[in-house]
């Protein structure tokens, strides 16, 4: 016998093993819509409080996938009583067969809630698109390592031009736990503090703000499909070759065992936060004037500053 929703007794469509939350359809919207907008409002308040920062306009990173889908819907509920304009970003690596159809996603969601895009690709940062770089300047590991690196830059550049004032990403649960675990793996506790959500504005840099970062992917999964979202359901080609695929099955299998390691990893990183100084100042790349964690070139310019366009 199914065992019904706990707040209204009607048909369950989810079982929460974290929380011990059974609920229906209509529970679970307005469960997952709070959640996720209490943490974006608390993350907005520190921001403003620690910075001064008038909110007027926000940037959203859209790839078209679930989670920046998602992350769009639930900003459009945040920002309907306040007077914030919404501006989505979306990047294009320009990975055949993968980007072409998520953008048009991203177009489509942009156009139904009447959000504008902006769309901005690696060739007009560097000449070429992902693939072209991999065979040009093959990487040591991963092509995940490179991609990143371009994807910051993009956002940060078309987030600074667009004048937002913070930019939202899609992180959700899944991601961010497998992130904190990752800098753990590495002993890297300082990276643990400059980490989003950014507490604090710094010069060059837009602060980034993640409001489904305590929701669980199956969660946003089950959402957008609930909701009849369109969104782009499939991986990017190179995902097989990341170094977080092994992170990602060690917090799986400890969360099968042990419900709910994945918000007491979140939980730790903000324990360790509480009580960190606010970050320095970030120096200036002296090759690109971009936002640098240290006196030399920043990691861009290390890496392609040869291809820079």
């Amino acid at each position: 016998m199914t065992v019904p929703c706990k707040k209204c007794k009607t048909e369950p469509v989810i079982s929460r093993r974290y929380s011990g939350e059974i609920l229906c359809q209509n529970c679970f919207f307005r469960s997952f819509e709070k959640n996720a907008i209490k943490e974006l409002r608390t993350q907005v308040n520190q921001l403003v409080t620690n910075s001064k920062l008038n909110i007027k306009k926000i940037g959203i990173g859209l790839s078209g996938g679930k989670d920046s889908t998602v992350a769009l819907k639930i900003l459009k509920i945040y920002c309907k009583e306040r007077d914030t304009k919404i501006i989505g970003l979306s990047v294009d690596e320009g990975i055949e067969n993968y980007r072409s159809p998520s953008l048009e996603c991203a177009k489509e969601v942009c156009n139904d809630l009447q959000v504008e895009l902006q769309i901005y690709s690696y060739k007009e940062l560097i000449g070429m698109n992902l693939s072209e770089l991999l065979i040009t300047k093959p990487p040591d590991a991963s092509p995940c390592s490179p991609c990143g690196i371009l994807r910051r830059r993009s956002l940060n550049q078309m987030a600074r031009s667009s004048n937002v004032d913070c930019l939202i990403l899609g992180h959700n649960l899944d991601d961010f736990s497998q992130t904190v675990l990752m800098n753990h793996a590495r002993g890297d506790v300082s990276r643990l503090t400059r980490m989003a959500p950014h507490k604090y504005v710094q010069d060059g840099f837009i602060p980034r703000l993640l409001p489904l970062r305590r929701l669980p992917e199956q969660e946003i999964y089950l959402y957008a499909m609930l909701k009849n979202l369109k969104f782009h359901d499939g991986d990017c080609p190179y995902a097989g070759k990341a170094q977080r695929n092994f992170f990602r099955k060690m917090i799986m299998e400890m969360e099968e065992k042990q419900p709910g390691t994945r918000h007491s990893l979140v939980n730790g990183m903000e324990k360790i936060r509480k009580d960190s100084p606010q970050p320095e100042a970030l120096d200036s790349c002296p090759s690109c004037g971009e936002p640098s964690g240290g006196d030399g070139p920043c990691v861009f310019c290390r890496e392609f500053g040869s291809f820079a366009v």
